[in-house]
């Protein structure tokens, strides 16, 4: 084989693939499918060529849509717990040496972003105090109970109840007294912080019995005003006043 022929060969070639190829009637096209069927000893076919072609494009788009709706609900599956997480409250009281005030520290655990965070104390509502994105705090000066509630992004809800009963706003209850031979004895209670026996002003305690809670003063000869508090800060105030005789 000689380089001219070869030359010619390849020109052909390059011609033959640079050529589109024609795109067939639907007439044509039905005539081929026949003779591939004759060919191969089997009946022509009954569905035309442009019916095969519709249902072919009909198909592919069936699938592409049937695809999308596959990889969402998959999607939503794989999502959908989400919907039903709700958050959790731990809470902690970080002053336990007060009788006056109680500070909770609050942590929400989710997630989800949160909604809102609120507290209550017997149903009257408490200001809370956000430190960061998940911490919050509150500050509770009365006994009762605390009830704080946290919402997620997804509307789930949570509710979490603590009793504070450490805290004293009472003052002292005088439950008894009685005089004796010049002396006035005074029974005091305090339920919650007890009594500041060494904090009594206006007299001077003649005798002190922790136990019983019993305190005794001379009588004065003057009325006198006597203050006792407990260890919260709350005053019992007395007035002391001389006997008639």
């Amino acid at each position: 084989m000689n380089k001219e022929y070869t030359s010619e060969l390849e020109r052909n070639a390059s011609s033959f693939n640079n050529t589109d190829t024609p795109a067939l009637d639907t007439k044509t096209a039905n005539q081929l499918l026949n003779n591939v069927f004759n060919a191969c000893d089997m009946e022509p076919s009954a569905i035309p060529v442009d019916v095969l072609e519709d249902w072919g494009n009909y198909k592919k788009t069936s699938f592409g849509f049937a695809s999308r709706i596959g990889y969402f609900c998959i999607l939503f599956l794989v999502l959908m717990p989400l919907l039903f997480i709700k958050p959790t409250i731990v809470a902690e009281c970080t002053r336990v040496d007060s009788a006056t005030a109680a500070i909770y520290s609050i942590r929400i655990k989710t997630l989800l972003p949160i909604h809102e965070v609120t507290a209550d104390l017997d149903g009257h509502p408490i200001a809370m105090t956000r430190k960061d994105r998940e911490t919050y705090t509150c500050e509770v000066t009365t006994n009762g109970t605390l009830t704080i509630h946290a919402k997620g992004l997804n509307a789930q809800s949570s509710s979490r109840s603590f009793k504070v009963s450490s805290l004293d706003t009472e003052k002292p209850i005088l439950l008894n007294s009685y005089s004796k031979k010049g002396v006035v004895y005074l029974e005091i209670s305090d339920t919650y912080s007890g009594v500041a026996y060494e904090k009594i002003t206006g007299l001077t305690p003649r005798t002190i019995d922790r136990e019983s809670g019993v305190v005794s003063f001379d009588i004065p000869r003057q009325p006198t005003t006597v203050i006792i508090p407990d260890h919260a800060g709350n005053t019992l105030d007395l007035l002391l006043s001389p006997v008639k005789k």
